[in-house]
């Protein structure tokens, strides 16, 4: 469609061919079905009138890489897709070619101009980004990226939270944030954000087949973990729980958790030491027959397949009082898919889970839950319900859709 406007940018004439209007420059834009009711208005109100099946969104993450944000892109892309004209997805640089829908130009903690070049050429109707400060680590540059997208209508989601002062330098100059939680919302505007924050859960998948696999582990009590390999992952706790278990309880002597510790590139030297440490905790405990840990990066295909074996699944993470993130975990909802019983933890990540999983604060309470879940069927199960009723209210279908809500409240 070829949009004439004057130097008011007012709306003069609208066809399906090109044409030419004395005075007035005439520019190609998206179709709109009632296009005849935009003559005399803005571009603005012409932008405000288009149909979200209408839009094309440029989408800026970490697209295909062995990460917890690039997985939550792929599946709101994956969702969004079916809803809008067209996405295109402007990466992080990877070992990887360009794509029809992918464009792999900008690197972390460097200049993001070349990248916002790109994006203005490619004239999207809505941008999204995801966030993290250890992707966007450089306040000068991501500053930057908001002054050079903010006149095109945009929104962030921030999957961390922080109660840190530095952080509003980047946070307070955002128009527009997606949090996952009503607490990390409340977090912002406690440090005097004064933009708009939307909540929108974090999406929840699901599988064609949680049946159970044959228990290879041979052991009924199959515990599995996984997550890349830091500190806050609580994995020190579980550890502590499960060398409480053998100790006082002699149904548990062949008790079994399995930690996938995963690994990425920029944070190797934190997941050796992190490694170093929970092998010596093991020797103190005495349960090396009872813990694996296993350092690679495993494929969601394989990591259902743990979860598919295992008995349970636990997520013991911990919060540093001087460090407090509010955010929600993706890995907990690979194994929510697969409706099997699952224990948090009190961490601000599991705020959003509040009533539907158990979140116990320390070893004993988390030795607590285990016993408690395999010994009686009837919390076992009341659990499993509560996940699965979770995750019919938070498709990720249904999360697309709160996404392009949020277009539609950006442009009134």
């Amino acid at each position: 469609m070829f949009v004439a406007f004057n130097n008011k940018k007012i709306v003069t004439a609208i066809s399906n061919q090109p044409f030419s209007s004395k005075g007035n420059e005439v520019v190609e834009m998206e179709d709109y079905e009632e296009k005849e009711k935009l003559i005399g208005k803005t571009l603005e109100e012409f932008s405000k009138g288009k149909n979200t099946k209408d839009l094309k969104i440029a989408f800026i993450c970490n697209w295909d890489a062995p990460c917890g944000i690039s997985t939550y892109s792929k599946f709101l892309i994956d969702a969004i897709k079916p809803k809008v004209k067209q996405i295109h997805i402007f990466s992080e640089i990877q070992d990887k070619s360009d794509t029809q829908d992918v464009t792999y130009c900008w690197e972390r903690g460097k200049p993001l101009q070349p990248m916002i070049k790109k994006i203005k050429d490619w004239q999207p109707d809505f941008i999204i980004i995801q966030h993290e400060f250890g992707i966007f680590p450089k306040a000068t540059y991501f500053l930057q990226l908001l002054q050079g997208i903010n006149d095109i209508p945009y929104a962030i989601t921030m999957h961390s939270v922080y109660e840190h002062l530095d952080k509003t330098i980047c946070t307070a100059a955002i128009k527009n944030i997606i949090v996952h939680s009503q607490e990390a919302k409340d977090a912002l505007f406690k440090k005097g954000h004064n933009g708009n924050v939307f909540v929108i859960p974090h999406g929840c998948t699901k599988i064609t087949n949680n049946s159970e696999l044959w228990n290879i582990f041979q052991t009924p009590y199959c515990i599995v973990q996984f997550g890349f390999g830091f500190y806050y992952k609580g994995v020190d706790k579980a550890l502590d729980a499960i060398g409480y278990l053998k100790k006082t309880d002699p149904k548990f002597k062949d008790i079994f958790y399995c930690y996938l510790c995963s690994e990425n590139e920029h944070t190797n030297n934190i997941h050796a030491q992190y490694y170093n440490y929970l092998l010596d905790k093991i020797d103190h405990l005495d349960i090396k027959d009872n813990v694996a840990i296993i350092k690679k990066f495993q494929t969601e295909e394989t990591i259902t397949n743990y979860l598919r074996t295992a008995k349970l699944a636990l997520f013991p993470y911990v919060s540093d009082p001087k460090n407090v993130v509010y955010g929600a975990s993706g890995a907990i909802r690979i194994a929510m898919a697969c409706q099997i019983p699952i224990i948090a933890s009190n961490s601000k990540m599991f705020d959003d889970l509040e009533g539907v999983v158990p979140r116990p604060s320390d070893y004993l309470e988390i030795a607590k839950e285990i016993d408690e879940i395999f010994s009686n069927d009837k919390y076992r199960n009341k659990i499993i319900e509560n996940v699965k009723n979770h995750i019919e209210n938070n498709s990720w279908d249904i999360i697309a859709d709160k996404y392009l809500t949020i277009y539609s409240e950006i442009r009134g």
